[in-house]
């Protein structure tokens, strides 16, 4: 059985730390919950770690965070789209990047971007207001109505 550490909020919000012993990550997330909390991250125990005190934990990010990750890179990656697209689109450049422009006018792209960025901040707020379900819930409604009120504007 392996020890995992977790950090989790309780009902009324505040945030607690522990340890359980399970079988495998689920296993461990199962029980934090069957302990009447929320996790926030879980992180099992390395192996060498139980006899060396202050070790590092083996870090497990939960899939807001890896989705967060990666939503920040893709917005970083349109940032650059849309600089070299709008570039070449104004002025004759004399190297030509085959499908700066395209991308540049392309409604699809746009629409990711917007989805992009719609969802790292409506994900920000729901990490800065304390990860309640509730609010997640408000916040996925109005981001999903918000992105089709933006398609159904934007063709």
């Amino acid at each position: 059985m392996t020890t995992y550490t977790y950090q989790a909020t309780d009902p009324s919000g505040k945030t607690l730390d522990g340890t359980v012993d399970a079988f495998s990550l689920q296993a461990a997330r199962e029980a934090v919950i069957a302990l009447g909390l929320e996790p926030i991250e879980i992180y099992e125990v390395a192996t060498s770690a139980s006899s060396v005190p202050n070790a590092p934990a083996l870090a497990y990010f939960p899939l807001l965070e890896t989705l967060r990750l990666y939503a920040g890179w893709l917005l970083a990656w349109y940032a650059i789209v849309y600089a070299v697209g709008s570039y070449q689109f104004m002025k004759d450049v004399p190297l030509h990047i085959p499908y700066a422009e395209s991308l540049f006018l392309s409604p699809l792209v746009l629409s990711f971007t917007f989805a992009a960025y719609l969802f790292l901040l409506l994900t920000g707020i729901y990490k800065m207001t304390g990860r309640s379900k509730k609010i997640g819930i408000v916040l996925f409604i109005t981001g999903v109505a918000v992105f089709l009120l933006y398609k159904m504007n934007v063709q």
